[in-house]
């Protein structure tokens, strides 16, 4: 697989520091920025990040189903490794497992989920 571009690199570093930084809506954007004018195979990742964005947000809003919906998805399209973006994506994949058996229990009227979950670089 070819290496990801420049551009591509800097977004996904971008919004992995405000990911982590609980900037939800920023990581989203920082992602979508990237995924708009990249056509090669970081869009399926780029997607996924932005749904795992897009989920926390709907959490940090209080909107269980919307929450379950969009990490449901984003693990769906979630490549299982990507060495070529430098993130622990095996890591990250556990992580928003996790969050969405949480998110499902909100759901079904247990407490809430608030996303605290990190994403890692190598």
């Amino acid at each position: 697989m070819a290496a990801v571009s420049p551009e591509t690199g800097q977004a996904l570093r971008d919004g992995c520091a405000r990911f982590n930084a609980r900037e939800f809506l920023e990581a989203h954007e920082a992602w979508e920025t990237a995924w708009r004018r990249d056509d090669g195979p970081d869009r399926v990742l780029l997607q996924s990040l932005i749904m795992v964005a897009a989920a926390c947000v709907k959490a940090t809003r209080g909107e269980p189903r919307g929450t379950v919906k969009l990490l449901t998805s984003a693990l769906e399209l979630m490549p299982a490794t990507h060495d070529e973006a430098g993130l622990s994506l095996e890591d990250f994949r556990v992580k928003v497992e996790a969050a969405l058996v949480e998110a499902q229990r909100w759901h079904e009227g247990g407490a809430p989920f608030v996303p605290a979950f990190t994403l890692q670089a190598r």
